[in-house]
């Protein structure tokens, strides 16, 4: 559990600090908490169907997938939309952070830290990011309409 703490906690949260929130600071309060909430109910999908457990506590589910939901995928997300500021490139953006996502969870189903099961595979991976970063883009639209992110 260390290793994740580290892994996906901690440097994820250390690099976004240090970088994203001296560039956009309201955009890390806004996007983080939301897409942790996306993060989590995908997960709690995942377990209920029993299509992935995550190591070391695959008894406890939500609780090993904690550093996850509130570590990197907020911080990832908050990168795919500052990226998407900035290039004006979305679906773009949009498909770069699904392949990196996925691949860096292709990493820890390589070294067995994510076990997947009945089925699943890393290509319904792909797709189990890929919706919720269109979610997360059209929060992201909905943002701007009611002037909340310019």
């Amino acid at each position: 559990m260390i290793l994740n703490l580290f892994l996906v906690f901690l440097i994820p949260w250390t690099i976004c600090l240090m970088h994203l929130y001296k560039k956009d600071k309201v955009l890390l309060f806004l996007v983080a908490p939301f897409f942790s909430v996306v993060a989590y109910l995908m997960n709690a999908l995942g377990f209920y169907f029993d299509f992935w457990e995550v190591l070391p506590f695959p008894e406890q589910k939500s609780f090993a997938s904690l550093p996850f939901d509130i570590g990197i995928y907020p911080v990832l997300s908050c990168y795919c939309i500052y990226s998407i500021k900035k290039t004006n490139k979305p679906f773009l953006v949009l498909l770069l952070m699904t392949l990196l996502t996925t691949f860096l969870e292709g990493i820890f189903v390589f070294f067995d830290r994510v076990i997947y099961q009945n089925g699943w595979n890393i290509y319904f991976t792909f797709f189990s990011y890929l919706l919720p970063y269109l979610f997360l883009y059209g929060y992201y639209r909905f943002l701007l309409k009611i002037r909340v992110l310019q």
